[in-house]
């Protein structure tokens, strides 16, 4: 086995790679595909939290409304951007309830 495999399987690596490729692929891609790479980021990300029993009920909900965003996005550009900022509000009202 190559030192390198372990690497390859971790999610956290995983993560990055599709990050640093999701940065090359925006360049050349439509406008709202960079909006779609980074929620399909945030989705992953909330998955290693869950599987880390690092996210609570809170977090895990917003990977529906991400999900959500996702999915709409191919039949509805507007809504996409309604849900995108409906998620930033339940973020920020998570982390407005975690300062009280």
């Amino acid at each position: 086995m190559r030192s390198t495999d372990g690497l390859l399987s971790d999610r956290h690596f995983q993560l990055l790679a599709f990050l640093i490729t999701s940065a090359r692929g925006c360049v050349d891609e439509p406008k709202l595909y960079g909006p779609l790479r980074l929620l399909d980021a945030a989705s992953r990300l909330i998955e290693i939290m869950g599987e880390e029993g690092r996210a609570g009920e809170e977090v895990l909900g917003l990977r529906e409304l991400v999900e959500e965003a996702i999915d709409v996005l191919m039949y509805d550009q507007e809504e996409f951007v309604r849900l995108t900022d409906e998620l930033s509000r339940e973020l920020a009202r998570i982390i407005r309830s975690q300062k009280t």
